[in-house]
């Protein structure tokens, strides 16, 4: 059996985020202060920043992004803080999130399926629903907060660096439009429940159409992702 769920498109006006070299400022003082302990502390590793400049990124909700570059690429350690002053560090390379090394991967063994109950179908599919208009609308506390605490990360990615580069994707992208289908919905022997989607992303920088799978468990009373893979 199938489900077909109608697309839902959304089409938020957030501005891109502005490019300050070295300045860091903001309307919370605790806020500020500690992000310029944070410029102060990246300006005196030039062991990890060795010919690369620091650079500020800031957003309209007061979310700031500290981060080497070298020849205009992100290089080097570089440090997410929210608004709440919440912070998440990790390195780059060239671009490219390095995972912390003392992460583990986490692989669970593979359960015999049922199809999900119609008592739970729409559950499932409230919960999707509102984590595809968190992205959409690039709120990335409410984007997150779908997500279980027990996540299954790739290997060597920790918890941090993952969410600060899913809260930079979000925030980077002057739009975000996203269409959902939903195929097919299976529950394991163990509760959880496997969503199959076809989704269609597009931003002002990237588009892709693809399937994936998203593995949900019910945890005080909401359904939250547990894990995302390709079919």
């Amino acid at each position: 059996m199938q489900f077909a769920h109608m697309p839902m498109v959304y089409s938020p006006s957030t501005p891109s985020p502005t490019i300050r070299h070295r300045v860091c400022s903001g309307k919370q003082p605790l806020t500020t202060l500690a992000f310029h302990i944070l410029c102060l502390t990246l300006l005196w590793k030039p062991s990890n920043l060795l010919g690369a400049d620091i650079e500020t990124l800031s957003w309209l909700d007061n979310t700031r992004y500290a981060v080497g570059f070298e020849n205009h690429v992100r290089h080097g350690p570089g440090m997410m803080i929210l608004p709440d002053g919440t912070t998440f560090q990790g390195v780059f390379k060239r671009g490219i999130l390095e995972p912390s090394q003392s992460s583990e991967s986490v692989n669970e063994p593979e359960t015999a399926m049922t199809e999900a109950s119609q008592e739970t179908i729409p559950e499932v599919t409230d919960a999707l629903d509102f984590w595809a208009a968190a992205w959409m609308v690039q709120n990335p506390d409410q984007y997150l907060s779908v997500y279980s605490p027990d996540f299954r990360l790739a290997i060597n990615e920790s918890r941090p660096a993952w969410e600060m580069n899913h809260r930079e994707r979000l925030l980077s992208s002057s739009y975000i439009q996203l269409d959902v289908h939903f195929d097919r919905f299976n529950q394991r022997a163990n509760g959880e429940v496997e969503a199959q989607i076809k989704q269609a992303y597009r931003s002002d920088s990237y588009r892709e159409i693809s399937n994936k799978v998203l593995v949900l468990e019910k945890r005080d009373g909401r359904w939250l992702i547990l894990e995302e893979r390709q079919p």
